[in-house]
């Protein structure tokens, strides 16, 4: 459900492509209900709610209040394309990957911006990317975030220094789209800043046991784990087979981790990052590929809180 354009002009209706997934058009009705009043018989009612529906396919994408002003998604990615276009920042050579979750209630599309690279601690190199997400289900509003997108393994490098969030707005329609515009060449200072971090990530050393811990918490299962190594003795490498049920989402941190980045980066904070960077980003262990971007969206957001927990640099 993905859809990836090359842009390299410089006007939005000329710059960018269609809308892939996101293409299709909503509308807004009354929600109506049945009350019972006497034996089969019926009267139609209407709640104080109104439900916004896809004009293709019928999908209920949200029930709102009346003063809610529901917004079509391809809408939402004309407004994001329009900031980053005033935004000054260098255009050329951009991507645009647009994906869908839940029936089309949330939309999330990724802009690489290769004209802003930079080298990694470990010889790598990473673009700054942006991430426009908004959602007609109320999940989360209309936000445009800054990330890293790392060039050889593709890993969406999530910021944990300062505000991950660059722009943030509830009603798309009416957006002072300078201000926005303006605000978001701040992701430019988050890079730098970033980068520093992650050279102290690089030099700093991490132990298996907190590694485990770290992934364990991300996954959801952080208590269970501590159980099992502080209070029944089993080795942070044994921990998987103690668990009361398979974890598909620990079992891949762990094989990513020991398999992958430790040979490769040590026993550090930043084999540990780039293997949760990794899953965030790549692991499809989910059972409703619906809402496969969601729930990467949501694991690369809950990840932020853990890093700052568990890492010293």
């Amino acid at each position: 459900m993905n859809n990836v354009v090359n842009m390299f002009n410089s006007n939005a209706s000329d710059t960018f492509g269609g809308f892939g997934s996101a293409d299709f058009d909503i509308k807004t009705t009354p929600v109506l209900f049945d009350v019972e009043q006497e034996e089969s018989i019926f009267k139609l009612c209407e709640a104080d709610k109104y439900v916004t529906y896809r004009t293709d396919t019928g999908a209920c994408l949200g029930i709102h209040s009346a003063r809610h002003k529901a917004v079509a998604p391809k809408d939402v990615i004309k407004t994001a394309r329009e900031i980053i276009l005033r935004s000054g920042l260098n255009t050329e050579g951009i991507t645009e990957q647009i994906a869908v979750s839940h029936n089309g209630a949330r939309s999330f599309v990724k802009y690489k911006l290769p004209a802003h690279t930079y080298e990694t601690p470990d010889g790598d190199t990473a673009s700054l990317g942006l991430l426009a997400t908004t959602s007609i289900d109320s999940s989360f509003p209309f936000v445009i975030s800054a990330a890293a997108i790392q060039q050889a393994c593709t890993n969406l490098q999530v910021f944990i220094s300062g505000e991950v969030a660059v722009f943030k707005g509830n009603h798309t329609l009416n957006l002072d789209l300078d201000k926005a515009s303006r605000t978001i060449v701040k992701s430019l200072d988050f890079f730098e800043s970033e980068r520093e971090v992650w050279k102290r990530m690089y030099t700093t050393s991490m132990e298996p046991i907190d590694a485990c811990l770290m992934f364990a918490s991300i996954v959801g299962i952080e208590d269970q784990v501590k159980d099992l190594i502080f209070n029944e003795g089993v080795s942070p490498n044994e921990v998987r087979n103690h668990l009361k049920r398979r974890n598909t989402g620990f079992d891949y941190l762990i094989n990513i981790y020991r398999n992958t980045y430790v040979p490769r980066l040590g026993n550090t904070e930043w084999a540990a990052y780039n293997a949760v960077t990794d899953y965030t980003t790549h692991a499809n262990n989910v059972r409703n590929k619906d809402t496969l971007a969601s729930v990467q969206f949501k694991r690369q957001q809950d990840s932020i809180s853990t890093f700052r927990k568990y890492l010293k640099a």
